[in-house]
């Protein structure tokens, strides 16, 4: 056996030397990079979210000054209605800075930002109408509905930033905690300032809080609890951070232990009928409002220490990759040039080929780098390695169709194009699902049956484009009003389904019968040198107990309403005798106070 020379060690040395030294290079160069390119791009999309925190928050804000001005005679003081326009105006700025972050980033398309803008111009005119309206006119009533209205834009824009947090998660899974928390503040904050809006009103007025009110407040405090039950033990990070304790201390103190259990007594009392043992609204606001300021500041300080981490992190992202550049450039530079030429034509580009072939298995398909060599065996790998490449291209695309022509099918098959509400197959497969666990509680279901009336008359005299609308329409209203107490679905033309996970049998006719309300109201433009449309719809109610429910029978029963309604002469609500009896025993009727041949009368 020949031993090798020592020219021959050497290069294989060399060889060895180098192969080491740029596999070690590439590795560290590689992780620091990762470290970086997550850092950055989680800087980016907190950037983002801050600035749509802040439109959301300028949102809820807003509504402070309005509802302030309202029960008052706002509309003869320059001063009020001054700090009104100034919210607004910050509002609007926050809401821009947003979209224009949001549309340089390319995620603007997911984001209706014509419908919160539209919402936001509809509620601040229905505000300024009342405001014009001499103090004496406005009703309870009209300026609870103008602070709703205020609260249902806050709600619109909580997904928008929705899709930031996921897109915060995707750039570093470390952090989604940290934003989870940061959003559940926020609801809580949103939660706790919505509280008093709801009551303070009919206090001012000195009338008896009425029973929707009521439950509404209640609702809001087992909201502020549950979400308290839920973070608190996680809000604060690390033992170290003593504002962070410090915030958490006094929150626990001054809102959970005095504020909450205070606005919570005076609400009792109000919807007693004690309203002679209640303090002034203005007083009871006084006393609350400075404690929610406190879950506002433990909101920003804990978003400020998140952004804080991030911007740390990314300094030492840098810091490694910079480390990490200088130390691959010293070893590489050191090494002898007596490998140079083997380097060059061999070593080199076969780590180009093992980075390439990487590549393909993840299929991140780039083009490859020429060879200039001379070995002719190297030559032939890189051609074999194009020959791969044009292969897992033609895989990429068609496993994309396939992938999207997939997705695009399952959502046909649950959901109605026209409207974007459930079908038939994605209302049964939502019903069988079961509730929500928010709503895992509550005992009995009700089923809404609804059919435009006339439907096919507004077909015939103003064409199928008019129907189209006149369902979107329809659609938004119930969507509207339902929200995610039920499942809205178009079953089939004209007709649609609503399921209703927690149906009192007096709240759920109220809801129903105020989109019928609704509907009736809608105006709906069709264009075309017509006026807007106006159409009303018929609704048949039944209930069941979920405990094994009948589901055909139950949608037999709403169907058997409606068609009652529709027999009265339409544009009502019906709730047969049959129904009744089918779910509510004597014991029901008793704790109810109700006697159902009385229910069924009303439409």
């Amino acid at each position: 056996m020949r031993r090798p020379n020592a020219l021959e060690l050497f290069q294989a040395g060399m060889l060895v030397l180098l192969l080491a030294s740029a596999i070690q290079g590439v590795m560290t160069l590689s992780s620091a990079l990762s470290m970086k390119s997550r850092a950055s791009a989680t800087l980016e999309e907190l950037r983002t979210f801050e600035l749509g925190f802040k439109a959301a928050n300028a949102i809820v804000e807003e509504r402070e000054p309005l509802e302030s001005a309202l029960s008052e005679n706002g509309a003869h003081d320059p001063a009020r209605l001054d700090r009104l326009a100034r919210r607004r105006s910050y509002t609007d700025l926050a809401l821009n800075q947003f979209e224009q972050r949001a549309k340089d980033t390319g995620i603007a398309s997911s984001m209706n930002f014509n419908f919160l803008r539209a919402q936001l111009k509809t509620e601040r005119a229905r505000g300024d109408a009342l405001l014009a309206m001499p103090l004496t006119q406005r009703a309870v009533g009209l300026r609870m509905s103008v602070v709703r209205g205020m609260i249902s834009a806050s709600e619109t824009i909580v997904p928008m930033l929705g899709i930031v947090s996921r897109r915060i998660e995707v750039a570093d899974p470390n952090i989604g905690g940290k934003i989870a928390m940061v959003r559940l503040l926020a609801s809580l904050n949103e939660s706790a300032v919505r509280l008093p809006s709801e009551v303070l009103p009919f206090i001012a007025a000195g009338s008896t809080l009425p029973s929707d009110a009521q439950m509404q407040a209640l609702r809001i405090v087992q909201r502020i609890y549950a979400l308290w039950d839920v973070g608190g033990a996680q809000i604060v990070p690390a033992p170290d951070s003593r504002e962070l304790i410090e915030a958490g201390e006094s929150l626990r103190a001054a809102y959970f232990g005095k504020a909450l259990p205070y606005i919570s007594r005076q609400i009792e009392r109000a919807a007693s009928g004690y309203s002679r043992t209640v303090p002034p609204a203005q007083q009871i606001y006084d006393v609350y409002e400075p404690a929610t300021k406190l879950i506002a500041d433990m909101r920003d300080l804990y978003l400020d220490r998140m952004t804080s981490d991030a911007k740390a992190f990314s300094s030492q992202a840098t810091m490694r990759m910079t480390a990490s550049l200088l130390l691959t450039a010293l070893i590489l530079t050191l090494l002898p040039i007596l490998a140079w030429n083997t380097f060059r034509q061999v070593l080199r580009p076969l780590l180009d080929f093992r980075q390439e072939i990487l590549s393909v298995s993840e299929r991140r398909i780039t083009d490859s780098p020429v060879y200039t060599g001379s070995v002719p065996q190297v030559s032939s790998l890189f051609r074999a390695l194009e020959t791969l490449k044009e292969r897992e291209r033609e895989r990429i695309v068609l496993d994309a169709e396939r992938a999207a022509l997939s997705e695009r099918l399952r959502l046909l098959s649950v959901t109605d194009e026209l409207t974007g509400l459930l079908n038939r197959r994605g209302f049964d497969a939502a019903r069988d699902s079961g509730p929500p666990r928010s709503l895992a509680q509550t005992s009995d279901v009700a089923l809404i049956a609804l059919d435009i009336d006339h439907f096919k008359r507004v077909n015939d005299t103003y064409g199928h484009k008019a129907g189209d609308l006149v369902l979107q329409a329809i659609s938004r209203v119930l969507d509207t009003e339902v929200g995610l107490t039920g499942i809205v679905a178009r079953y089939g033309g004209e007709e649609f389904v609503v399921l209703l996970w927690n149906s009192e049998l007096v709240e759920t006719q109220m809801l129903t019968e105020r989109l019928r309300a609704r509907i009736e109201r809608t105006a709906v433009p069709i264009g075309d040198g017509h006026g807007a449309l106006r159409v009303t719809a018929s609704f048949g109610v039944a209930f069941a107990a979920r405990e094994g429910v009948d589901w055909t029978a139950l949608h037999q029963y709403a169907d058997e309403a409606l068609y009652a309604a529709k027999a009265a002469g339409r544009n009502r609500v019906r709730i047969t005798n049959r129904i009744v009896s089918k779910w509510s025993d004597s014991a029901k009727a008793a704790r109810r106070n109700v006697e159902p041949s009385s229910i069924v009368n009303r439409s």
